[in-house]
């Protein structure tokens, strides 16, 4: 596994052997603004992944005044797609708004996104489709 960028906002690591990403939000996503290095951080990420690729996405702390953020979200979704993401694996806490959040990034490029309660199931998850389709690297 290989750390692309380790931000007080978020996480992204990247499983060349998995043919996989991991993107984790931290405590500070909640009060971002600006994040000037997401973009570059993604496309670094996407470099290092082939068409087929998956995402493990801890999204259980999100940035719930997205609005400002929204434009990047999205711009960065449009190149996960166009890259050939088979799947994104989405972790929320039960009961939170998380998901209201991310559905408002998500729903707009028709990004193929399945939602789980912890990282455990979407890992498992992840690990037999990959097995599945042979996406794995």
């Amino acid at each position: 596994m290989r750390i692309i960028a380790f931000r007080p906002e978020y996480q992204l690591t990247v499983d060349s052997a998995q043919n996989r990403i991991f993107y984790q939000n931290f405590g500070q996503m909640r009060a971002a603004t600006s994040l000037p290095h997401y973009r570059d951080d993604w496309e670094a990420a996407l470099a290092e992944v082939s068409p087929g690729f998956v995402i493990l996405s801890d999204m259980q702390v999100v940035n719930e005044h997205g609005v400002s953020l929204l434009a990047e979200f999205q711009a960065v979704e449009q190149l996960i797609v166009q890259r050939g993401v088979t799947l994104v694996a989405e972790v929320h806490v039960p009961g939170l708004p998380t998901r209201h959040y991310t559905d408002a990034v998500t729903t707009s490029q028709a990004m193929p996104v399945e939602y789980f309660l912890d990282i455990w199931d979407a890992t498992q998850f992840l690990d037999e489709l990959q097995l599945r389709t042979g996406t794995a690297a």
